[in-house]
């Protein structure tokens, strides 16, 4: 797999291959400075060498403009290397550099931006003529990571905030692990179901409902300071500016999850701080919202918020009304974008669900109360946006992990990592988010994490390397099962059954080649899923397969003999019953009958479990188990009867034999009773309660 890299350098020769050949040459040679003209298939490798020569791209980042460098500081320490046009004059702007698009035109130029291309073979003549065919504003360019690299470091020209210097105050750190934990939640929701957009490309009014009372996305962290709005739909915008979400068709999908999602915990959080500079059309006050121009002033507050932070002194405290007014004073359209109570206070309440409600729980913000809330940088924060050193890596907790019996898992936040995070949500579904999270196993997510790339013996691997004690064995067991099933499964897009009356009339069709793949003994359909050649059969009706299981056997009185209706059957039942019954042969014409023996009854206990057996017949039949067939299921595994010879005295009433159950002359002598009339006597106590029956009038016959 390409590095990120390696992935931009292609995405610049491409860009690069695009210009006309007299703009390429200007701008390769604005980079390089060549003494001797540069032939035209020479031109991309010379501009990438020199990107990639540090002390030469540092001269010709300090021989720029005052406002494009100050713009190239910005975007390093944002680490997000494209943008859009209209938010980068946002940026310059708020920076106090008003020459409109001036500075990104001379950046273009210098071959330190490059624009955003779709695909196609269009030429670009030049900057102007592209930026106005792009719509102006809404026109993308990138920066390549090595000029946004050596660019980070630059001034950029913000001011220091006022600060409060107070060691006393015992600060408040997050984990971490929050945001992580959630995007992989919102992976798995459109994992199991994807999002259809509209044609704006914004979310149905369905999709925005289910994810804003999504109890998991919404439910508050362990150590929430402040709660935001739409915290769903932020994990799940989030999550597509992240790549761990695709946009395909007008339809949002889950792509494949890294295999290497958090090589380190630092790199993690400055990916997902990248990503979050991405995220159009959320507000941490109001949610979800659309900016009438497209352009939502959150993503340049929120970075110009952190990057005020790194400019005071390590270990001073800051409070979030300067970061306000000063974000009031100079970012062009974020007051205007407030709610009108916040209006009142400045945008403070902003500033403080900003950087208590994304950025604390990121980890890259650290918070005490002192009349109200104070903030600074952790160690990684001012790593990321202050040249701090990198933080010390906590040592390691591997064994963190709880499989249950039930397949439930616990995972103690202590112990996870970004990777963990990422490899459990590929075979298992996240319950809670709590200080110890759950997770459960289920055939779904087994499957998901197969297909995924991932093998049963890994999965396995996976949860004892990282449990407390082994997995139990029988939710290896459990496992294994799910993994033989899958492997059995063929896979098509869609597909036409066919039903035939008989096995033989099935035998017939794969003989002349109508269909070719065999699903039952009955059911067959063409190796590619297509339709048949219906020409070749005669259709007696249609059978919606993808209906809910319906009732469609019958039970006889004996317990064991199943008959189909076949108006109801489907497909399912035809892959299920041979687990449980054998084909009952003399069957009438045009019936089909089942007999459960001892041995298939067996192989449904395998199949399914015994409850679950239960619950099938109960859907199937509308009664659980027969009790014949529950003698089938249970039979190895009660204890042995008993036989012994036993003596019956049968009483003239049904009083009579209460009250020698009672009296207790006799109560010792007698033992079980078989019915209202008749005790159990031993044979060597008979003699005994005659001679007691006697002294009461009664004698035995």
């Amino acid at each position: 797999m390409p590095s990120d890299l390696d992935r931009w350098t292609a995405r610049t020769r491409a860009a690069l291959e695009r210009y006309a050949l007299p703009l390429r040459h200007a701008v390769v040679g604005a980079v390089v400075r060549p003494r001797t003209a540069i032939p035209a298939d020479e031109l991309a490798d010379k501009y990438l060498g020199t990107l990639l020569n540090p002390p030469v791209l540092d001269r010709r980042l300090k021989e720029l403009p005052d406002a494009g460098r100050m713009l190239l500081a910005l975007v390093g320490q944002s680490r997000q290397p494209l943008w859009s046009v209209g938010q980068l004059l946002t940026l310059l702007a708020a920076a106090g550099h008003a020459d409109g698009v001036k500075p990104v035109l001379d950046l273009l130029a210098a071959g330190m931006l490059l624009p955003d291309l779709p695909d196609g073979d269009d030429e670009i003549g030049g900057f102007d003529a592209w930026l106005a065919a792009n719509g102006g504003l809404p026109a993308r360019v990138f920066v390549h990571p090595t000029v946004a690299g050596r660019s980070a470091s630059l001034p950029t020209g913000l001011p220091q905030m006022p600060g409060e210097p107070n060691a006393a105050l015992t600060p408040r750190i997050a984990d971490g692990l929050d945001w992580p934990l959630r995007l992989a939640v919102a992976w798995q929701r459109v994992d199991a179901s994807p999002l259809r957009l509209t044609q704006g490309n914004t979310l149905f009014r369905r999709d925005q409902t289910r994810l804003q009372a999504d109890e998991l996305l919404t439910a508050p962290a362990p150590d929430q300071l402040l709660p935001v709005a739409d915290p769903g739909l932020l994990a799940l915008f989030w999550a597509h500016a992240a790549g761990l979400l695709t946009l395909a068709g007008g339809e949002l999908r889950a792509g494949s999850f890294p295999t290497d999602w958090g090589p380190s915990f630092t790199d993690t959080l400055a990916d997902l701080w990248a990503a979050l500079t991405a995220v159009e059309g959320w507000d941490p006050l109001v949610g979800y919202a659309l900016s009438d121009t497209g352009l939502s002033p959150a993503p340049t507050a929120g970075l110009l918020a952190v990057l005020l932070l790194a400019q005071s002194p390590p270990g001073e405290w800051v409070r979030p009304a300067p970061v306000a007014e000063w974000l009031w004073e100079h970012h062009p359209s974020w007051s205007g974008a407030l709610p009108p109570d916040h209006q009142k206070t400045g945008g403070r309440g902003w500033v403080e669900a900003f950087l208590l409600g994304v950025a604390y729980p990121l980890r890259l913000v650290e918070a005490a109360t002192a009349d109200g809330w104070v903030v600074r940088l952790t160690d990684l924060g001012r790593h990321l946006f202050a040249g701090g050193p990198a933080p010390v890596s906590q040592p390691p907790f591997p064994q963190t992990l709880m499989v249950q019996p039930n397949a439930e898992i616990l995972a103690y936040r202590q112990g996870l990592t970004p990777a963990l995070i990422g490899r459990l949500s590929r075979f298992a579904g996240w319950k809670a988010l709590g200080p110890a999270c759950t997770l459960e196993l289920t055939a779904d997510n087994t499957y998901r994490g197969l297909e995924g790339g991932l093998t049963l013996a890994g999965v396995v691997q996976t949860l004892n390397q990282h449990g407390v004690r082994p997995v139990p064995p029988a939710v290896a067991d459990l496992l294994g099962r799910w993994a033989n099933k899958r492997e059995r499964i063929s896979v098509y897009p869609s597909a036409t059954l066919v039903e035939f009356q008989t096995p033989a009339d099935l035998e017939a069709a794969l003989a002349r080649g109508v269909v070719s793949v065999r699903v039952t003994d009955r059911i067959g359909l063409t190796d590619d899923g297509r339709e048949p050649d219906f020409q070749n059969l005669r259709l007696t009706g249609n059978r919606d397969y993808e209906a809910k299981p319906q009732r469609c056997l019958s039970v006889a009185p004996d317990g064991v003999t199943l008959t189909v209706d076949p108006v109801h059957a489907d497909l399912v039942l035809e892959a299920e019953i041979g687990k449980v019954a054998d084909p009952l042969a003399g069957s009438p014409p045009g019936v089909r009958r089942f007999l459960l023996t001892p041995e298939s009854v067996r192989r449904g206990v395998a199949a399914f479990g015994l409850s679950e057996l239960d619950n099938w017949f109960l859907t199937r039949t509308g009664e659980p188990l027969t009790p014949a067939g529950r003698l089938f299921a249970v039979g190895g595994a009660v204890p042995p009867p008993t036989v012994g010879r036993l003596l019956v005295v049968r009483v003239p009433s049904a009083a009579i034999a209460d009250g020698l159950a009672q009296w207790p002359a006799t109560v010792d002598l007698l033992g079980e009773r078989l019915g209202p009339t008749a005790l159990v006597v031993a044979e060597e106590k008979l003699e005994e309660l005659r001679a007691v029956l006697a002294g009461i009038g009664i004698g035995l016959s």
